[in-house]
């Protein structure tokens, strides 16, 4: 690690074609792609990242994400992404985002990472992780102080993904960002349009998803919240505008 961290890491990013739907708005999963590259790239910026911690054996996972949507970025939006981490408990790292563009705030959040170990896939103890202690940032905003759990609900089955070679990440798992694209598709089956009318959305990630796993996903939707299931992949749920 450098004897200076950088307490937060900034850059610019142009929303072009091949990201946005239909109706010129950004998929969530471009959405998700977006959070996890910043984040990835301040990692390595504070001597964290995959490469640094191959030679321990050890690997990040995405525990739990939540994320409130102002608007949606949208086609040609130069955005400006901004990531920080925001302190740690005993087994994970919280980390925030916020996405604006003209100094329009359009998406904030919150994200908790684990460290496993990469034979035993057990999680490792923060004080054990770092050399020193990664900037609190203690005087910046939290969006959520907090992650929920979601009630188990009756649900038919929706929709059904196969995981294939081509959602594979460098981590040989799933892709956080593909279970945008599960959601995302699972509230259209819901609702029709409901997934561009998403105001906030939690993801717990339960499960890494290999290659051939089939992941079952079931949902309800009540008024303005809804929860889904990725059978034990993972849980999401959240709340839509009127």
């Amino acid at each position: 690690m450098t004897d200076i961290l950088p307490e937060c890491h900034k850059r610019k990013h142009l929303v072009r074609h091949h990201e946005c739907g239909p109706n010129g708005n950004m998929k969530l999963q471009l959405l998700m792609d977006c959070l996890q590259d910043i984040a990835a790239e301040h990692a390595e910026m504070l001597g964290c990242g995959m490469e640094d911690l191959m030679t321990s054996r050890r690997i990040w996972v995405l525990s739990r994400l939540r994320i409130r949507i102002l608007r949606f970025p949208r086609l040609k939006d130069e955005l400006e992404l901004l990531t920080y981490p925001s302190g740690h408990d005993r087994l994970s790292a919280f980390r925030q985002y916020c996405i604006s563009c003209g100094g329009e705030a359009l998406v904030q959040g919150s994200s908790a990472w684990v460290m496993l170990d990469g034979d035993t896939y057990r999680p490792i103890a923060m004080e054990k992780v770092f050399e020193k202690p990664l900037p609190g940032n203690e005087e910046k905003p939290r969006y959520f102080e907090k992650f929920d759990k979601f009630p188990a609900f009756e649900g038919k089955e929706l929709c059904s993904f196969l995981v294939g070679a081509g959602d594979i990440d460098l981590n040989k798992h799933l892709n956080n960002a593909v279970y945008a694209r599960y959601i995302e598709n699972t509230l259209e089956s819901l609702e029709k349009g409901s997934s561009q009318r998403l105001r906030e959305l939690q993801i717990n990630f339960q499960h890494a998803g290999q290659l051939g796993d089939e992941i079952p996903c079931s949902g309800v939707l009540d008024g303005g919240s809804f929860c889904i299931r990725g059978d034990s992949f993972f849980a999401a749920g959240g709340t839509l505008t009127t």
